[in-house]
């Protein structure tokens, strides 16, 4: 394009004002259109700025509002989810028992914890029947004073009441209430937790919390308009402004959530959120003066607009400087111009600019439209053509590369960055992609790659790629690279494909083709359940060939186990979840059922339609058979058919877990039959076993189908009674009913292959429910119980107490003790004066214990426990060696040589066989003279094998020792054997000579022993003469050999030959 000559003139005349015009208009008009646009961009920017930002805080407010009022409305639930729990454990009989009610609410740590102001149960008409923490100064509530336990009684419904203050706290409170009700559903009183808002307390994370630096939290109660608290504590309790004057705050009040921009009663203008607490009805609000949420916008305005203002004056400077300089030289540009039209690379703009004069500003106008026409034609083909080949690439998940060998620099199209999982942003390298190579494939696609290099070919290769989210995606490389004539390699080019589904789609067709070869019986069918094709498992599994199966219904397998609703249930769950899979008995070719695991799958097509339907299905008859055979051994007792100890211990959990829901109680009896020792040892363990069978079958006949009869071990019975009363007392009557049926059954006689067999059994009792469900404590409860029973006198039942486990412990610490004392010598003989004719003839040895921690241990606790163990046989053997040790020390003294000593034997100690022989053994090493040592035995020696004791007590007779009755007439005494058992005392029990003064019984038995010794030539000894009176009293029956505290108590050794010395 030419320009337009310019005409010459002298001077400045014509083209002076010329120029001055278009400077002028160039410049007025570019000042114009900048000023407006750069001040309307600066408004519009800062107006859009504050919407924005107004926005995001409200959305962020309201958040903050929704997750603390979530927080609070599970704290506030799971409270009353507390409150009811407990609240349903209180029944009508604890409702009136004020103390037990009292000492129930001292036990719940997790409501005190919860309710920092207290909890207190509540009666209909509001007073308070019990409280923690308890406080007799407190006035009996009534409705008006606790909204929330008025409105639970009201309505039987959980409640929540609003703030008020509390007159004896003097402290902000609200109330939560949930109703108690009687075993009827009739509400009985209302249990009662008090928030004290003015403590710690669980809604702190709002007055502990700010936010921002002026704003804050605030917990409003919508139905009494007032604030429960907030982050300023000292507007707990402020009642709600006046609604008309503020109508977003009316709105939050009426129950509407969001936000809103206002001026609150403060004067102060802030931007507020509200979410709701649904449990409570009251909302969270968030507030936060706009003067801090928009001081960062109002900052950007004002920096905007003085850099507006900045660039304003800048821009009319530069451009009257601009204008001046270089409008003279404009034909020059022009000339540049359209230069720079010819090389579209320097620039690409949008639109042409329109020419309106045919002036010099006009034709450097058209130079530089023919530039953008140029340019951006070129720009478009470039853009079409990149735009083109990139939804290619997307489609077929093909991208591409590109590598300079010179300068190392690697290019990847945007689909190769998403196939590699990498971001775009970042400038692509050869370790990057290593790197994202799988570990495996590393090496192998390196050597691909300088194989192709070596040998100048294109190279392919699948491989492995690790996203950085740890999938692994396959793909597939294809490559080539350029050389120059000296065999240098300059740049190579390549594709990568995104082959991972078709990787997958191969596998799945693999393990599809092998699966249908597997032992799982496969079928396969069409969309109306016509049998296209069965693999080999399938034909094996019914016994039907696949010719007898292709064309034919699944129904040909069926079998009558199955009603039409099962078979419907199966059909409804294909079609609406796409499959179903169970155990289903199917019928086989040759008649007989089977089960088998059956799983139905529907297979679509593209559009959702159901095309096929594949099933598969395994014969577990083995399965089902080893699983009862393993039920069976796991958890029945393998004699009895009974549930044994594991089957017992889970329907116990079961049973403690309905307990808990019905609110019943139940039983455990723990059954021991009696002697079943003694029929093994002298029948044989076959008539044991047949014994246990029918004990078996009797108990089973003596409960309920729903009780549970089991078998511990051994002759040990375990049974189970469930759903009882609620009541323990009319639990503990049903449970002895039981009880005694049981007892009765098992007494009746037992016919063991012809041998008729009589047993008994003992029954310990304890009663259990959700608040005792530790189970080896109830198994152990019901075991001390029968243990009890059996010690009692066998055949009768005990019901479980807890003074029973502290005898056990009690026992057991004793026992060990017991052993240690004889380990260590930590017992001594104490000897007790015996008195005849008024002169100190003798004394008994009396055992005494000296415990290191315990003290001096009276006999009548360790003795029981020493004949029990057996440990009284080395005890006696102590006592006896230890006396005879003391005789020859007194024999030594012509003071004392006259002395005997009484020794108490054991019935356990006196039946040992070689009793005789270690008497003489233990008089033979001691050298103790055998006429000076009295052996005391009681009656219950007598029970058993009289004669063996009567050979025994000669044999002693004959060397010398003598023998004394002890406590005779309290137990035995039969005077058949007394007659021949060579006796030369009878003692007069000390329980006869306490009332002997008061009692006329006591005092005839007394006469009587008297009577009857001196008739059968014995002598008779009183024990337990403590006083003058009872002395004369004996004396006046001609009993005249005494012992007492009224002569001496038990003394150590040293002690009473000092008493001897002086007497």
């Amino acid at each position: 394009m030419s320009l337009p000559p310019t005409r010459q003139t002298s001077g400045t005349g014509q083209n002076a004002p010329y120029r001055r015009s278009i400077k002028t208009r160039v410049t007025l008009f570019t000042l114009a259109i900048f000023l407006v646009s750069i001040w309307a961009l600066a408004l519009h920017t800062s107006q859009t700025l504050r919407e924005d930002i107004e926005h995001l805080l409200s959305k962020q407010h309201l958040s903050i509002a929704s997750i603390l009022a979530r927080d609070i409305n599970h704290q506030m639930s799971e409270r009353l989810e507390d409150l009811q729990t407990i609240a349903a454990t209180i029944d009508n009989l604890q409702a009136h028992d004020l103390a037990r009610l009292q000492r129930r609410l001292d036990g719940l740590r997790i409501l005190q914890r919860h309710f920092n102001g207290g909890i207190f149960v509540a009666a209909p008409d509001g007073t308070a029947l019990a409280r923690v923490p308890a406080n007799n100064d407190y006035p009996p509530l009534s409705p008006h004073r606790s909204d929330a336990a008025a409105m639970a009684l009201a309505s039987g419904q959980p409640a929540i009441g609003g703030p008020h203050r509390d007159a004896l706290l003097d402290a902000p409170v609200f109330h939560m209430a949930v109703p108690i009700r009687d075993a009827q559903g009739h509400v009985i009183g209302a249990l009662n937790g008090v928030v004290n808002l003015a403590t710690t307390n669980f809604l702190d994370q709002i007055s502990q919390n700010r936010f921002g630096n002026s704003g804050g939290y605030l917990l409003v109660d919508p139905q009494h308009r007032r604030i429960v608290t907030a982050t300023d504590k000292q507007r707990i309790m402020e009642a709600s402004p006046a609604l008309e004057d503020y109508p977003e705050i009316a709105r939050f009040l009426a129950g509407e959530e969001g936000s809103a921009i206002f001026t609150n009663p403060l004067g102060v203008e802030v931007l507020q959120s509200v979410h709701r607490v649904p449990v409570s009805g009251w909302y969270v609000a968030v507030a936060l003066p706009t003067a801090e949420a928009f001081a960062p916008i109002r900052e950007l305005q004002r920096h905007m607009l003085t850099a507006a203002l900045l660039l304003s004056l800048l821009a009319g400077s530069l451009t009257w400087w601009m204008l001046r300089r270089q409008l003279s030289p404009i034909f020059d540009t022009l000339k540049t111009i359209s230069t720079l039209a010819a090389d579209p690379d320097r620039t690409a703009l949008v639109h042409n600019l329109s020419i309106r004069r045919n002036d010099e500003i006009g034709q450097l106008i058209g130079g530089f439209n023919q530039l953008l026409n140029t340019l951006g034609e070129r720009e478009a083909e470039l853009c079409a053509s990149t735009e083109g080949l990139k939804e290619a690439q997307r489609i077929s998940h093909v991208g591409s590369w590109s590598y300079d060998s010179a300068t190392g620099q690697l290019d990847w199209s945007e689909e190769t960055f998403r196939i590699f999982g990498l971001d775009p942003q970042r400038q692509p390298s050869y370790a990057d992609f290593l790197d994202a190579v799988h570990p495996e494939d590393r090496g192998r696609l390196e050597a691909a790659y300088y194989e192709s290099l070596q040998k100048r070919a294109p190279f392919e290769l699948d491989h492995r790629m690790q996203l950085p989210d740890g999938r692994i995606q396959w793909v597939r490389e294809h490559g080539l690279t350029e050389f120059d004539d000296s065999g240098n390699a300059l740049r190579s080019v390549g594709t990568v494909q995104d082959i991972t589904a078709q990787k997958q789609t191969e596998t799945e067709l693999r393990i599809a083709a092998a699966a249908f070869e597997s032992q799982l019986g496969i079928i396969v069918t069409d969309a109306q359940w016509i049998i296209q094709r069965v693999n080999p498992a399938f034909t094996q599994i019914t016994g039907y060939t696949a010719a007898e199966l292709i064309g034919q219904s699944p129904h040909l397998v069926r079998s009558e186990r199955h009603g039409d609703e099962f078979y419907e249930a199966v059909w409804q769950s294909v079609l609406t979840t796409g499959n179903w899979q169970g155990e289903v008995w199917h019928r086989h070719k040759q008649g007989h059922v089977y089960p088998s695991w059956l799983t139905v799958t529907a297979v679509k097509d593209a559009q959702g339609n159901t095309t096929h339907y594949v099933g598969t299905q395994q014969d577990i008859s083995d399965r089902k058979h080893a699983e009862e055979r393993i039920n069976q051994l796991a958890f029945f007792d393998q004699l009895t058919a009974l549930p044994n100890r594991t089957l017992l211990l889970d329907r116990l959990r079961q049973a403690i877990a309905g307990s808990t829901r019905s609110h019943t109680l139940g039983a455990l009896l723990f059954i021991d039959l009696d002697k079943f020792k003694a029929l093994n040892d002298t029948l044989g363990h076959d008539k044991g076993d047949l014994l246990l069978k029918q004990a078996a079958e009797r108990l089973t006949g003596c409960v309920r189908g729903g009780d549970t009869v089991a078998r511990l071990g051994g002759d040990e019975f375990i049974v189970m009674l469930t759903n009882l009363s609620a009541n323990a007392q009319e639990a503990a009557t049903q449970t002895e009913i039981v009880g005694e049926k049981i007892l009765a059954e098992l007494n009746r006689h037992y016919l063991l292959d012809g041998t008729i067999f009589h047993s008994t059994a003992s029954i310990g009792i304890t009663l259990f429910s959700a608040e005792n469900a530790n189970i080896d404590a109830l198994l152990k409860q019901a075991d001390l119980a029968m243990y009890r029973a059996k010690t009692a006198g066998r055949n009768m039942l005990r019901f479980f107490d807890p003074g029973m486990e502290a005898d056990v412990v009690n026992r057991v610490a004793l026992e060990s003790d017991l052993h240690e004392a004889l380990a260590k010598q930590q017992f001594q003989l104490h000897y007790q004066a015996q008195m005849s004719g008024g002169v100190l003839s003798g004394s008994e040895a009396l055992v005494r214990w000296l415990h290191p921690q315990r003290g001096l241990v009276p006999p009548d606790e360790f003795i029981p426990l020493a004949e029990e163990t057996g440990l009284i046989l080395q005890l006696g053997a102590w006592v006896l060696e230890t006396a005879c040790a003391q005789l020859v020390q007194w024999a030594a003294n012509p003071e004392l040589s006259h002395l005997s000593i009484a020794v108490n034997v054991s019935a356990r100690q006196f039946r040992k066989p070689d009793f005789v022989s270690q008497v003489g053994e233990i008089l033979s090493r001691t050298d103790a003279n055998p006429k000076r040592l009295k052996l005391e035995l009681t009656e219950s020696l007598l029970v058993e094998d009289v004669d063996d004791v009567i050979e025994k007590m000669h044999e002693l007779k004959n060397i010398g020792v003598g023998f004394a009755l002890d406590d005779f007439g309290t137990g035995y005494s039969s005077l058949y054997y007394l007659k021949h058992l060579p006796f030369d005392q009878m003692k007069i029990d000390r329980s006869f000579v306490r009332d002997i003064l008061d009692d006329t019984n006591d005092a005839t038995i007394a006469r009587t022993i008297v009577t009857l010794a001196q008739s059968l030539g014995l002598g008779v000894i009183a024990e337990g003469v403590e006083s003058l009176e009872q002395l004369e009293f004996l004396a006046e029956l001609h009993c005249h050999a005494y012992q007492g505290y009224y002569f001496s108590r038990p003394l150590p050794i040293d002690e009473f030959e000092e008493y001897a010395l002086g007497y």
